[in-house]
């Protein structure tokens, strides 16, 4: 079995045999692409980390903050959430716009010895499927707005 150190062409090649369109971060090691899932779409980052290079980590987010107003409520889920589950921690946090609340469920693996890709490549696929499963929940408690929270500047 051939074994492949934690790089961005690891992750590119993970990309490649999932059909995913995706977008390259500022950062070496950073990347970016939508996931038609449903309920709705998710915003998925997969990136290894600029301070300690052997930290890989996966962050899923909806496409759309949430009234702030529904925060106490999105906290109980995450908290019950990540109290039944250990393949990605959820939290809710603050957004610049204080009227609005953000959701992100994220997991993160030290990989410093080279690894093999299907395990890699499982790896994240589970971590994506837990989040997609923790934001199908998500509807019960707090909905995307329809109309946009931010207003059109132009």
């Amino acid at each position: 079995m051939t074994t492949y150190a934690l790089s961005a062409d690891l992750i590119e090649r993970y990309l490649c045999t999932r059909g995913s369109r995706y977008f390259r971060g500022q950062h070496d090691g950073e990347f970016f692409y939508v996931a038609n899932t449903r309920p709705r779409r998710l915003h998925v980052h997969l990136g290894i980390s600029r301070w300690h290079r052997d930290e890989f980590t996966i962050q899923v987010t909806p496409g759309c903050f949430f009234p702030a107003a529904d925060g106490a409520e999105l906290a109980e889920l995450a908290d019950s959430w990540n109290s039944r589950s250990r393949d990605v921690l959820v939290t809710v946090r603050g957004s610049s716009d204080p009227q609005r609340v953000g959701v992100v469920a994220r997991s993160s693996r030290k990989i410093r010895e080279p690894v093999a890709f299907d395990d890699f490549a499982t790896y994240i696929d589970h971590s994506i499927a837990a989040a997609i499963e923790f934001f199908a929940d998500l509807d019960s408690v707090a909905e995307c707005p329809a109309e946009p929270l931010v207003l059109d500047a132009g």
